[in-house]
């Protein structure tokens, strides 16, 4: 029996580890836990922080918890990461999270007297001060001011200081009540209740190009208490200038040291991404005006992502302050150089990335995943766009049949990496947008040449080609983007989607297939490397075009991400469908897929098989994607579907979700279907 029982327990060591388990010689092998979030690299062994469904990747403060110094990283709105090592690159690295309890986390985490923790909170107008117990993990409340005399609620991205007599300083933003969209009647036209945002009818941009909304702006302000009961305010003020420093919104701040022996200074950080610092005087708490804190380039920095949420790090070497700074999606590391710009400004390194052990594979916020051997070293990759404007490239390392994958890399594009970035106007739902890029690759040999070139949209709508050039150490390299044309102009269609790219299985001429300028999917066919022939409609058993908004439009627009594949093997292109919650492609004569299951439709994925010819595809009505007989719902802004044979025996479906994450759906484990009660 020693023998049995020494193989049950070597399965129960490997499902733990998520390791795949050993298949008979004629069952696909199972790559990964189903339905799970692919881990990176084994070999690796660690992978970037980043968001989850349960908590954000804004930092909140380090702190000491488990002894090993003040290191240890808190997230709101309720989690811990264990500081374990710094790396070769003198990078703080982290264990697996921990859950905290009591108060959530809602501002920033600080060092009291006698080793203590403090959790300095916002709720509205008022201050909750908290301390944190390290043996349950929990926040608990020690004191609540009473609301302060401001106009709006705090953010999340406020701090303090502990005065030398007892007292508590409290620095924090105020909005200026600024509404963002413009007004407007706009009629119900769906069948669904939508914001007026995604009407047909709503005009954000006026005539010269201006946004017909407001900026919401928010001021900096000050609060002194007597001492930590705060019942007592001793002080209130503005800070700064009266029109308000941050854009849009404000989530980091904290107090860092950038030359021994000087005043500390508070430093913020804000919506799109600019760091900003002012002078603190110990006594008074007042600030002087602002100024800025540089890259290395010596201009003012601004973060990489949306939503930058900064806060202090201590070097343990040089007493300096470094920085941890999250954003929609990631947390990174950011070192002081020890120098300042002849303003004075400090001069931060670029950011790295902030690693923890047993993490999954993070390729930022809205990941769009294309997979196929960019390298040219046997092996199936993935290419990676994502909501920063990035265009990435995730290594497989590993072997036939037992894909991995290296954590991602910035490809060149030209001299320089990719980095869309919408500014003022590229983003058709306003300003607030300036630092997305939402690029959306496809990986295909575009020039035949056998080398994986890249069709891309993005925020702009606007298609591009990049022509892989030689690639170095395994990294592919492209050239920088070329406009795509069709019919004398640049191809301008719908934004935010993946295009197809099909030959049909004809072994003809390319064609891209892609969401024209009325949301319905049209084929376009390649002339050559820069131009397009603008084709026929694809369309549905009664001869109507493939719409992908029945409901919703505006923004809602485009966001298909789109793969065309044989999926259920008759020799016949298919297509799959990533939607966002707001598209709706015609599962039937009067139901749309996934608006139909208002208010509980999610990001699903969707199948389009094709009953007529490559020659003249036609398409059935959309399926949803199943596993294990349940829908795959996925969030509400994105996800990206990838059929993928990695020599396992079986073509499998990646699926990336708007949390910077890929899942993992064995086709054994999957079904197409029109769910029961839709038809009636």
């Amino acid at each position: 029996m020693a023998a049995p029982r020494t193989f049950l327990f070597s399965l129960i060591v490997l499902t733990l580890l998520g390791i795949p388990l050993p298949c008979q010689a004629d069952e696909p092998q199972i790559l990964y836990p189903p339905g799970k979030s692919i881990p990176a690299a084994r070999l690796r062994g660690v992978s970037q922080i980043g968001r989850e469904h349960d908590y954000r990747s804004i930092v909140m403060g380090t702190a000491d918890v488990f002894g090993h110094g003040p290191y240890d990283l808190f997230l709101h709105p309720n989690r811990l990461f264990p500081f374990v090592r710094f790396d070769e690159r003198n990078v703080p690295v982290y264990g697996p999270s921990q859950i905290t309890s009591g108060h959530a986390i809602n501002g920033a985490v600080i060092a009291g007297k006698d080793n203590a923790i403090l959790g300095v909170f916002a709720e509205g107008k008022r201050i909750r001060l908290c301390q944190f117990h390290r043996e349950s993990l929990a926040f608990e409340s020690l004191a609540l001011s009473e609301e302060l005399a401001i106009p709006e609620g705090m953010t999340i991205g406020l701090t303090g200081r502990l005065t030398e007599d007892g007292g508590l300083d409290i620095y924090f933003s105020v909005g200026d009540g600024v509404v963002y969209r413009p007004a407007g009647i706009y009629p119900k036209l769906s069948r669904i209740p939508v914001p007026f945002h995604h009407s047909p009818l709503y005009v954000p941009f006026d005539g010269a190009g201006f946004w017909r909304g407001g900026l919401p702006r928010r001021t900096f302000h000050h609060a002194r208490f007597e001492n930590l009961e705060l019942k007592q305010v001793m002080a209130l003020e503005q800070i700064g200038t009266k029109r308000g420093e941050f854009a849009f919104d404000q989530l980091g701040m904290g107090l860092a040291t950038f030359s021994p022996g000087e005043a500390p200074q508070v430093v913020t950080s804000e919506h799109l991404g600019i760091f900003r610092r002012y002078q603190l005087d110990p006594k008074t708490g007042s600030l002087t005006p602002q100024g800025f804190v540089n890259n290395a380039d010596d201009v003012a920095l601004r973060h990489l992502a949306i939503a930058s949420s900064l806060r202090p790090f201590p070097d343990p070497k040089t007493g300096q302050t470094n920085f941890l700074a999250g954003d929609i999606a990631r947390v990174w590391f950011y070192r002081s150089s020890g120098r300042s710009s002849p303003s004075g400004a400090p001069i931060l390194l670029p950011p790295e990335p902030v690693m923890a052990e047993k993490a999954p594979l993070r390729l930022g916020e809205l990941p769009v995943i294309s997979p196929g051997d960019l390298n040219g070293d046997g092996l199936i990759d993935f290419l990676v766009g994502n909501d920063a404007g990035e265009l990435l490239f995730c290594q497989n390392i590993g072997e036939p049949g037992r894909p991995e994958f290296d954590n991602p890399l910035a490809v060149l594009a030209g001299d320089q990496p990719l980095n869309i970035k919408a500014g003022y106007k590229g983003s058709i739902q306003g300003p607030g947008e300036a630092m997305w890029g939402y690029t959306c690759p496809t990986a295909c040999d575009w020039n035949g040449d056998g080398r994986l070139d890249v069709i891309l949209n993005s925020v702009y709508g606007d298609y591009q080609v990049l022509l892989q050039t030689d690639s170095q150490d395994k990294i592919p390299a492209f050239t920088a983007p070329k406009w795509l044309y069709a019919d004398g102009l640049q191809l301008h269609l719908a934004w935010r989607s993946q295009p197809g790219v099909t030959d049909w299985g004809l072994g003809k001429r390319l064609c891209l297939i892609a969401l024209d300028e009325q949301n319905l999917l049209r084929q376009f066919w390649r002339i050559d490397d820069q131009n397009v022939e603008r084709g026929e409609l694809l369309s549905l058993p009664d001869g109507s075009p493939i719409t992908a908004n029945a409901d919703e439009t505006a923004g809602q627009t485009g966001r298909a991400k789109i793969v065309p594949h044989d999926w259920d093997g008759d020799g016949q292109i298919d297509l799959l469908i990533g939607t966002s919650r707001g598209l709706s492609f015609p599962a039937g004569k009067d139901v749309y897929y996934p608006s139909h299951h208002y208010p509980n439709h999610k990001a699903s994925i969707l199948f389009m098989r094709n009953i007529g010819t490559n020659e003249k595809p036609l398409f059935d009505y959309a399926r949803l994607m199943q596993f294990k007989g349940e829908q795959i719902g996925l969030g509400i802004h994105s996800c990206s579907p990838a059929p993928v044979d990695f020599g396992n025996g079986s073509t499998d479906l990646f699926v990336s979700e708007e949390n910077g994450t890929i899942r993992y759906y064995p086709k054994s484990q999957l079904s197409t279907d029109r769910l029961p009660g839709d038809f009636e």
